[in-house]
């Protein structure tokens, strides 16, 4: 094949393909890449095939030298940041970057599912959900709670499942707890104590993580501090995915603002309580409203 000059009809750069090119040209989802040709034979070593790439980019016109400090092993990519830049302390700091404007997309589209069945949301939490479920899914929530508790102190998600609720969960699910050595009554009680007294996030996971937890795979139950919590994280992540990304604009008021600031509002008059008084329904109820009357649906 002859080497002839191609003009990219996305970003408008030329270059050779064929013998004696410098690379070909890849078109998917109507993205073009460079693949250079040195890179084309899997025998290569990662540093060989980055090495390329940067060759390929730089071939086209395009500055690589931040990206160069990149591949360093050392420190240097921060030259591409100042240095108060926010991003640069938050990977630093967590080596994540957080957006706060995502608001927990699983969260949203698993409720949206319970919401839209025809017998309500407590009847498809009950069919869909088992004992097992409930437990792992409070250990995990109970696990990103620490982590959160250094990253991000203030995040709204402690308001949810708090630790006075955690303790009552996990309290109720031992007494569903099918180990075989737990069959003392005085025994079952002192470890509900151990579990009921936990002073932290942290001395609760220690607790829970001190035991066996075994349940009969049939078993249904919920406790009715879960099916709160669970309630309340779900309705406001989808009320602020809906509203802030979706469009949904809440009855009675006028545009995504004046949404979020009537779902905050209720938000703030729950939290107002003590974790056992909050009604999470409310908030809930404020989400089944909006859908209904607006008809709205959830399409990613």
């Amino acid at each position: 094949m002859a080497k002839a000059e191609v003009r990219c009809p996305v970003c408008g750069s030329s270059f050779f393909v064929g013998n004696g090119g410098n690379a070909v040209s890849e078109l998917k989802d109507g993205i073009h890449y460079l693949i250079p040709e040195t890179i084309r034979n899997e025998n290569v070593t990662p540093e060989t095939k980055t090495k390329a790439r940067l060759d390929a980019l730089k071939a086209v016109g395009i500055d690589i030298d931040k990206l160069n400090n990149l591949m360093q092993k050392d420190d240097s990519f921060k030259d591409i940041f100042e240095e108060d830049d926010p991003i640069l302390n938050e990977i630093k700091k967590g080596g994540f970057i957080r957006n706060p404007e995502l608001f927990r997309r699983f969260i949203c589209a698993q409720t949206f599912r319970l919401l839209k069945d025809n017998h309500g949301w407590t009847h498809a939490v009950r069919k869909m959900y088992d004992i097992k479920y409930v437990f792992n899914q409070s250990k995990r929530e109970l696990c990103l709670l620490i982590k959160l508790q250094k990253k991000c102190p203030n995040d709204i998600r402690f308001q949810f499942f708090t630790l006075e609720d955690l303790r009552t969960i996990f309290a109720e699910l031992f007494d569903y707890n099918k180990y075989r050595h737990y069959s003392n009554d005085t025994e079952i009680k002192l470890m509900k104590n151990r579990i009921l007294n936990s002073d932290s996030y942290e001395d609760l996971l220690s607790v829970v993580n001190r035991y066996y937890w075994r349940f009969d795979w049939n078993c249904s139950f919920k406790p009715k501090a879960w099916l709160n919590c669970f309630k309340g994280a779900g309705a406001y992540y989808t009320l602020q995915n809906i509203i802030r990304t979706h469009g949904l604009i809440i009855p009675k008021c006028n545009d995504m603002n004046e949404s979020l600031e009537y779902v905050d509002n209720v938000f703030k008059s729950i939290i107002g309580y003590e974790p056992q008084d909050r009604r999470w329904d409310i908030l809930l109820s404020v989400l089944t409203m909006a859908v209904d009357k607006t008809g709205f649906e959830l399409k990613y």
